[in-house]
């Protein structure tokens, strides 16, 4: 038996991720450890059951997992109460990755060994020899070792995460929107999007976002909000006097509010008061601070369903690359949050001004500043457009289009909503398709000073 074959730790890795419980540093281990740096045939059962468990259920618990595997239902319990495992988990996964590796070389060595011993040539021994080189160079000891997923593993999953869309659960891509037609479109929010929604100054960004917010958090879900260019008193404001059906502009003037106004005030405040909602008022974060951040958060508050950035541009870079560069490193550092957060992260990105020069001012994915980047990591990109805003005679006042331009696992479209004093509401499709359509080309279109927005 080798010396590197310590069925202590492997017992401590076992015990310690039944003490965490999923976490992010729990299924960090469990996506990177390969099931065989487990020597004892038990515990890499045990390991590939709390693997399944935890990808198709959400949960690592060791009594349903004894329900499940009966005949390691002693070894289970045994380790799940090894308490002390707890603080030190990611200490002996790294100790057990060490050792498998070694316990590697030795197969590769030994190997050799008997191999150069038994040629009958030195020119064969050489090719062994390099053989070996090659083996040995190909055995990591860093502790990022990412681990392949047999197929097998992952094809029970596809029929549980259809279950639980049957049964109302969120698990897979529940997380919706609220705007009815936008998730008929797109499916909803899977756990791992990372979601771009784009659009010129004034088109209304962020109302948007603070429209999903309302939604996502009015179904009792929470989101964590990175607003980086407005105060988190601004951000209360607008969430306010959305819930409460009234222009924002009335809370900078109250000594003109009249007994409706005040009602609506105390209707919006009733309304958002106990959502679980948290702002982050930043200026200066850099994309790896807004992921830690929000890993660190989820753990305390679990019951986050969505992150959100406002905005791309305002994420500090490094500066140590060409532009184009750190961005495409900002948006892959947003989409790796959503994928070891398993929360849709939507973030808001302005486009470039390329969109002024044309007569049709609808914008496309390639008005996306460093575009080539952003696009390929994001899974959905919506642009926000309003005609008004360009044309102050046009028939589509009072109407903002969503449109769907990529969509990595649905289809593309447009859905429409209605735009009044600054908020969102639901509109008939049709007819808002029919007025959106009637519009003239026109190379004089303008920005109009009404109809404005973030």
């Amino acid at each position: 038996m080798s010396i590197w074959r310590d069925e202590d730790i492997e017992g401590a890795v076992i015990g310690g991720i039944f003490q965490r419980g999923v976490d992010s540093e729990v299924m960090e281990i469990i996506s990177t450890l390969p099931i065989t740096t487990f020597g004892n045939w038990q515990y890499q059962e045990i390991f590939q059951g709390i693997i399944n468990q935890a990808k198709a259920k959400g949960v690592i618990d060791p009594i349903l997992l004894c329900e499940a595997m009966p005949r390691h239902e002693a070894t289970i319990l045994e380790a799940a109460a090894k308490a002390w495992a707890k603080s030190s988990l990611k200490h002996y996964a790294m100790v057990l990755k060490r050792n498998a590796t070694l316990r590697m070389a030795e197969d590769v060595l030994e190997s050799a060994m008997k191999r150069i011993q038994s040629a009958t040539s030195s020119e064969q021994a050489i090719m062994i020899l390099d053989d070996v080189k090659a083996k040995v160079a190909s055995l990591s000891t860093a502790e990022e070792v990412l681990r392949a997923i047999h197929i097998n593993d992952l094809l029970p999953q596809i029929t549980d995460r259809l279950q639980d869309k049957m049964d109302g659960r969120s698990e897979g891509r529940t997380v919706l929107t609220g705007i009815e037609e936008l998730d008929t479109l797109t499916g909803g929010l899977d756990q791992t999007d990372l979601v771009l929604l784009a659009a010129r100054p004034s088109m209304g960004k962020t109302e948007m976002v603070l429209d999903i917010i309302d939604k996502v958090t009015e179904q009792g879900q929470g989101i964590l909000f990175f607003s980086m260019e407005m105060g988190a008193i601004q951000i209360a404001e607008r969430q306010v006097a959305g819930a409460g059906h009234f222009s924002t502009s009335k809370l900078k003037s109250p000594d003109r509010l009249n007994d409706e106004d005040w009602a609506r005030i105390a209707s919006g405040i009733q309304r958002m008061t106990d959502r679980k909602i948290w702002i982050i008022d930043a200026t200066d974060l850099n994309a790896e601070q807004i992921k830690q951040k929000a890993i660190r958060h989820k753990l305390e508050y679990p019951e986050i369903a969505l992150v959100a950035v406002d905005y791309l541009g305002l994420i500090k870079l490094q500066g140590k690359n060409r532009h184009d560069l750190e961005v495409g490193e900002v948006s892959k550092c947003l989409k790796s949050l959503a994928k070891t957060n398993k929360t849709p992260v939507i973030a808001l990105s302005q486009l470039s001004r390329s969109v002024e020069t044309r007569p049709n001012k609808r914008p496309v994915n390639a008005d996306l500043k460093n575009s080539g980047e952003i696009e390929a990591d994001a899974d959905i990109i919506m642009m926000l457009y309003r005609d008004e805003v360009y044309n102050e005679e046009s028939t589509a006042r009072g109407i903002a289009e969503i449109n769907v331009t990529k969509n990595r696992n649905g289809a593309l479209g447009t859905v429409y909503r209605s735009f009044r004093n600054g908020h969102f509401q639901p509109i008939d499709q049709a007819e808002a398709y029919n007025l959106c359509r009637e519009q003239p080309e026109s190379n004089s279109r303008r920005y109009s000073n009404r109809g404005r927005a973030a």
